[in-house]
C-alpha cells in the first residue's frame, strides 16, 4: 500500500504550508508512482505564496513486490549519518520479518533485496540502470 500525509513544508521565501507528501510507495500496486519518480514529479510542491515549485525531501519507502525490493530513500543531506541509517533500516527489516509467519520470513530472507539510497536522483539512476523506465 502507498501512503501519503499532509506535512508542513517551508519554502525558501519563508512561507510554510501543508502539502500531501508520499511517505511510502508500492509500485506494484500503483505503477504510476514509479513514473512520477522517473519524471521528477514525486513529492514536488508549489508554494502558494511565490509559486516556486520544489521537491520536498523526506525519507520514504519504495516497495516493489514483483521486483522483491524494499528501498529506503533518504535525503542526500542524511548521507553523513549513513551508518546509523543502515542500522535503523536493518532493524526495521528485522521487525518486519519477525511479524510474519516463518514460511514468509524464509521467502523474505531468500528473495528480498533491502537497500538504502541517498537522494531521489540515486533512486532514478538505480531504476534506470535496471531498465525500469527512462533513459539508461
Amino acid at each position: 500500500m502507498s501512503t501519503r500525509s499532509k506535512i508542513d513544508v517551508r519554502c525558501e521565501c519563508g512561507e510554510t504550508f501543508k502539502a500531501d507528501i508520499w511517505q511510502s510507495v508500492n509500485v506494484t500496486a500503483s505503477p504510476e508512482l514509479r513514473d512520477q519518480i522517473l519524471n521528477g514529479e514525486m513529492n514536488v510542491v508549489t508554494c502558494p505564496a511565490c509559486s516556486r515549485r520544489f521537491h520536498v525531501e523526506i525519507p520514504f519507502l519504495y516497495h516493489d513486490l514483483e521486483g522483491r525490493e524494499w528501498i529506503w530513500i533518504y535525503p542526500l543531506s542524511y548521507e553523513k549519518d549513513a551508518f546509523s541509517i543502515y542500522q535503523k533500516v536493518h532493524e526495521m527489516w528485522e521487525d518486519v520479518k519477525r511479524s510474519v509467519p516463518m514460511k514468509i520470513k524464509e521467502r523474505f530472507e531468500k528473495e528480498y533485496r533491502v537497500t538504502v539510497l541517498f537522494g531521489m536522483d540515486a533512486l532514478v539512476r538505480y531504476l534506470r540502470s535496471k531498465g525500469d523506465g527512462g533513459e539508461g
